[in-house]
């Protein structure tokens, strides 16, 4: 009995195809994965590393993601603070000193890039990340390192780079470089819609 040569042209046609598919990871790809999550939280550790400090500085708390663009940041330890963003407002609370504070990050360019490079990640938004950023992808869907190199001199100036890592629309880390060589690491676990 001979198998009929349609038969395995269709078999390999498929393979091809699947490892064609495979490969086809890239930041568009991966801009669409987050673009599906329409919220999601985690706990996180982030630890600040500097020269001037004597020993790390170590955070603990949760990060909310919320379509379009709502990002909520509570340090539970060793203080409690709750930074809200949304729109080009930032509210910083902190019980221990009373009224929240509210800032315009347009008028902050620096640091509304840095949020911009969180927030348009998290919302899928490649144009919003090369606006600011030159963006490059590492590895594949279930492993992928993102790389994010400021294109605004001013910003520049103060990040030599940003690398988001991760595996599929599940962000799990991020290390934002310094210019002067500080660096903050940011590990999110238990992630939940």
């Amino acid at each position: 009995m001979r198998a009929d040569p349609r038969w395995l042209a269709a078999l390999l046609l498929l393979a091809a195809c699947r490892l064609t598919s495979g490969a086809e990871f890239g930041p568009a790809q991966l801009m669409q994965a987050f673009a599906a999550v329409p919220a999601a939280q985690a706990h996180f550790t982030e630890v600040r590393r500097s020269d001037v400090l004597r020993a790390p500085i170590e955070l603990k708390g949760t990060l909310h993601y919320q379509r379009p663009g709502r990002l909520e940041r509570r340090v539970v330890l060793p203080y409690q603070q709750v930074m809200r963003i949304e729109g080009d407002r930032a509210t910083i609370e902190n019980p221990a000193r009373g009224q929240p504070k509210s800032y315009s990050l347009a008028a902050l360019p620096a640091a509304l890039a840095l949020v911009e490079a969180l927030r348009a990640t998290l919302a899928g938004d490649l144009a919003a990340l090369e606006r600011h950023y030159r963006v490059t992808l590492e590895g594949g869907r279930e492993a992928w390192t993102l790389n994010l190199a400021p294109r605004d001199p001013a910003l520049a100036g103060a990040v030599a780079g940003i690398r988001f890592a991760g595996s599929a629309a599940r962000l799990e880390r991020v290390e934002i470089e310094e210019t002067t060589g500080d660096r903050v690491t940011m590990i999110l676990v238990d992630h939940q819609p």
